[in-house]
């Protein structure tokens, strides 16, 4: 059986008629094969030239035709261009050739930009994925977070995943990286494990740094915060020349305000830094879900207000609910503020636990941490900054709204844009909050100057903020922690106080049994001397009267 083999330029007229002749003889005669060779002005000039000295021909223009022997093999033969396969066809087979010449042209212009458009298709674009990195991702919390990242806001983009962490953490970071892969999500690009944080950093859209931080890591405040200012002042150090200029700050842990505020002192200069306060504002929603017989998700304007996670941070004084049935009900769209639909005044302050407490419980019932209600929180926080949000709250830096401290990583209502976060004016602010925002706004600036060495008497300084913090929420409970640790303050401070003074008396002592010690020495050196004096005089006299 014979084959034909057509060969030439996308764009020729001649191959074109070439083209069109093959395939009539290929439909009508079931023995006549054919094999077409397309390719560009560029490709053709150096292919020719190779099968020409290949198989010994001479041939300058397109098309070139030829004739091999498929059951035989062998060289193939050759029989020229396009006139050539034109005689061929009207000698052996009785075919003319019919088309006008603005019909071949048009076929010639369909050729070439089809085969220009089957070769941009056939070259793959280099995928560029969203790169996200985590800074201590051996904790639990990340294990939890993974899987949220994927079939969700990053649905149509490839997912670049680094896991970051200590070196004594390895193993646990490649079995993380194992289980990725196993999942095959359809998304996911690549997982690679670091322990350079300034590496993570590189290449990251969104770089989360998970604080691993909180009083049971630390359990006396000034060690916390000390604690803090190092750990910041290292990934700062690693990360301030390394970041992309648009890739995304996210921190979440227990001083995650402070360690916004630190990354800018250390030199960190992007202003895309942004706190996940939105745990404590889930927990109020849920909490209030509960009061009111609604759904969490008919809840909104929750806001999460200053140095999370102090007691009470989230806030329903300019928040709404919907569907809720009371005494003036309206349609699905009617919304009622919340504290016209609670309708206790302190309501917040006495039945939502604080952070602290509420972690405490729930790791009393599951011997575990908070993680996947974290989790979900951390994924919220992306998700906003990924789709956008109108209305949300985080932590973010301060320009010196509702007369914050400019520069400070402050909790507010704030909405996202393009992944610019805004924040957002609230109308009017009741006094307590504005009160309560001020006091938390020095506590920030009383922690940061701690953290930083700057600030001699810690427990004074926070302890009169927190003082006039509780006073204002007029709670119980919290003045009584206050009073506590005051009261533990001070018997600190007391028993120091004794315990220098039984230093200082030991000292004393010890002190004047040296110098009576000395005094015996020296009294003693001096008989000894005295009585050697008197023996030799003795001796003296003995030989002068002899």
């Amino acid at each position: 059986m014979a084959q034909y083999v057509l060969a030439g330029t996308a764009g020729c007229p001649k191959y074109a008629r070439a083209e069109i002749l093959a395939d009539d003889l290929s439909i009508n005669l079931p023995d006549f094969k054919v094999h077409k060779i397309v390719l560009s002005e560029g490709e053709w000039a150096a292919w020719l030239k190779k099968t020409c000295s290949d198989y010994g021909w001479k041939h300058t223009a397109s098309p070139l035709v030829w004739r091999e022997l498929v059951d035989r093999g062998g060289a193939g033969t050759y029989l020229g261009g396009w006139d050539d396969f034109r005689k061929m066809a009207e000698h052996w087979y009785s075919y003319s050739d019919r088309l006008d010449e603005g019909k071949v042209k048009e076929i010639s212009s369909e050729n070439k930009t089809g085969y220009d458009r089957d070769k941009a298709a056939s070259v793959k674009t280099p995928v560029t994925p969203v790169t996200v990195s985590i800074i201590g991702a051996a904790q639990p919390i990340a294990y939890q977070l993974l899987p949220l990242l994927f079939n969700s806001c990053f649905k149509d983009a490839n997912l670049a995943v680094i896991l970051q962490d200590v070196a004594d953490h390895d193993q646990v970071l490649e079995g993380i990286k194992m289980e990725l892969d196993d999942c095959s999500y359809g998304e996911l690009h690549s997982v690679s494990v670091t322990h350079s944080v300034k590496q993570a950093a590189s290449t990251a859209d969104f770089l989360l740094i998970l604080d691993p931080l909180d009083h049971n890591s630390h359990p006396d405040r000034f060690q916390l915060l000390k604690a803090a200012s190092l750990l910041y002042k290292d990934i700062a150090l690693s990360i301030k020349d390394a970041l992309k200029p648009d890739a995304k700050v996210v921190i979440n842990g227990y001083k995650a305000c402070l360690g916004g505020m630190l990354l800018k002192h250390h030199g960190v200069t992007s202003d895309n830094i942004s706190v996940v306060v939105t745990l404590d504002e889930q927990r109020m929603r849920a909490k209030l879900a509960k009061k009111l017989a609604v759904m969490p998700s008919d809840i909104s304007g929750v806001t999460v207000w200053g140095n999370v996670p102090v007691h009470h941070t989230a806030s329903t004084a300019t928040g709404t609910v919907s569907n809720h049935e009371g005494a003036i009900t309206g349609p699905k769209s009617y919304d009622k503020s919340i504290a016209e639909a609670v309708n206790e005044e302190g309501w917040e302050f006495e039945n939502v636990q604080s952070r602290d407490d509420r972690d405490k419980i729930v790791f009393d019932m599951s011997g575990r941490g908070p993680n996947m209600a974290s989790a979900l929180a951390i994924y919220s926080h992306i998700e906003s900054l990924v789709l956008g949000n109108e209305r949300t709250t985080m932590g973010c830096i301060s320009g010196g709204q509702y007369n914050t401290t400019p520069g400070s990583v402050f909790g507010f209502p704030v909405s996202v844009t393009d992944g610019v976060v805004s924040i957002r004016e609230v109308g009017a602010v009741p006094d307590k909050l504005r009160e309560i925002i001020s006091l938390q706004d020095n506590q920030l600036s009383a922690e940061k100057q701690v953290a930083l060495g700057e600030c001699d008497d810690i427990e004074k300084a926070l302890q009169q903020v927190e003082e006039s913090l509780w006073t204002i929420l007029e709670n119980p409970k919290l003045k009584r922690q206050v009073e506590e640790k005051e009261a533990e303050r001070k018997a600190k401070e007391e028993a120091e106080k004794k315990a220098a003074e039984i230093r200082a008396k030991e000292e004393a002592k010890r002190k004047a049994e040296e110098e009576a010690l000395k005094k015996a020495e020296a009294e003693a050196a001096a008989a000894a001397a005295a009585a050697a004096a008197a023996a030799e005089e003795e001796e003296d006299v003995d030989y002068d009267a002899d």
